[in-house]
């Protein structure tokens, strides 16, 4: 796990955010609110998400192109972090103690933790992985909950508090 995590607040604009991530060597950010964790900013989600707007990065907050944090607990097992990694296209996790922040693990992180043949045979496995945690990025108050159809295919990601889906 990773503790010293570059940190930008969601009314940082985009610009700010670049910054902060080229200074730390770091493909990523989290995102606070009032002291709370509200989401992450990727190089990935940058390109996918902000590129888009066609905007200059000084024009655009923050809070417009976050998205949810996927979540494990501290004392959860490396293997089980890296097959969420795997299974739900992520480059990272935020580690957190109930609603406190402690860090994020990535893939290197977990790469030099398990060794390459444990590591690889967990990547490959099929075995059903936890349900990601995602905190919703419209109102941060819960949990994005999966919906599924009538055969079991995700239809979408959906917040039981303000209904906002993805």
């Amino acid at each position: 796990m990773t503790t010293e995590v570059p940190r930008v607040t969601s009314q940082a604009n985009v610009l700010e955010a670049v910054n902060v991530m080229n200074k730390n060597k770091s493909s990523g950010v989290v995102v606070f609110d009032g002291g709370k964790v509200v989401g992450l900013i990727s190089d990935r989600r940058l390109l996918t998400d902000f590129l888009p707007l066609n905007k200059r990065p000084d024009e655009v907050r923050v809070g417009e192109v976050v998205v949810p944090f996927y979540r494990i607990g501290p004392d959860e097992d490396a293997r089980v972090a890296a097959k969420k990694l795997v299974d739900y296209g992520l480059s990272r996790l935020g580690v957190f103690d109930g609603e406190k922040f402690l860090g994020w693990v990535t893939a290197v992180d977990l790469s030099r933790y398990l060794s390459r043949k444990h590591l690889l045979h967990k990547l490959r496995s099929h075995d059903e992985t936890e349900p990601p945690e995602a905190l919703c990025p419209h109102c941060r108050r819960a949990f994005m909950e999966k919906i599924t159809g009538p055969q079991g295919q995700v239809l979408r990601w959906q917040c039981p508090k303000c209904s906002y889906a993805l």
